[in-house]
């Protein structure tokens, strides 16, 4: 289940002052090893040594493939590619590519991703629901003095 705190907008020049407002609170990193153990785990009969050497090779690739300037698509997940931004220079004599680009990765949905609502389906079969974490004092249930605090996300 996605988790989520409550926060209120202290922005005095926006039309949602003094608004409250969800923002997505992590519930951690997933590594590749975690990653393939979860797989594994999924009543496969794969190996953990067979889904990590996949896995592990499908890393390598999509970056090798990204670098030559190609996009990567994972049906129902997202195309991987590599974006560019460029400085402007007078002299074209003295653009230099090590200097004058910057990249980075960019993923943009596909398939069952790109589905907005809130019945959108995961690889798992679950329905994705949102939940506040219990982690931090939420507005909701809070005295009137606790929500002029600042809270941490």
């Amino acid at each position: 289940m996605a988790k989520y705190r409550l926060h209120q907008n202290k922005n005095q020049k926006s039309d949602g002052y003094q608004k409250y407002y969800a923002r997505k609170a992590s519930q951690g990193l997933v590594e590749l090893d975690a990653l393939i153990q979860h797989m594994a785990g999924h009543n496969t009969t794969y190996s953990e040594g067979t889904i990590s050497g996949v896995l592990k090779d499908m890393v390598k690739c999509v970056r090798e493939l990204a670098y030559e300037g190609k996009s990567v698509k994972i049906d129902n997940l997202g195309i991987f590619r590599v974006s560019m931004k460029s400085k402007g220079v007078a002299d074209p004599k003295k653009f230099n590519p090590a200097t004058d680009i910057t990249s980075k990765w960019q993923v943009s949905p596909t398939g069952d991703v790109l589905q907005k609502s809130i019945d959108v389906t995961r690889a798992a079969g679950t329905v994705l629901t949102w939940e506040e974490v219990e982690d931090y004092t939420s507005p909701r249930t809070s005295s009137s003095d606790d929500n002029n605090e600042t809270t941490n996300p």
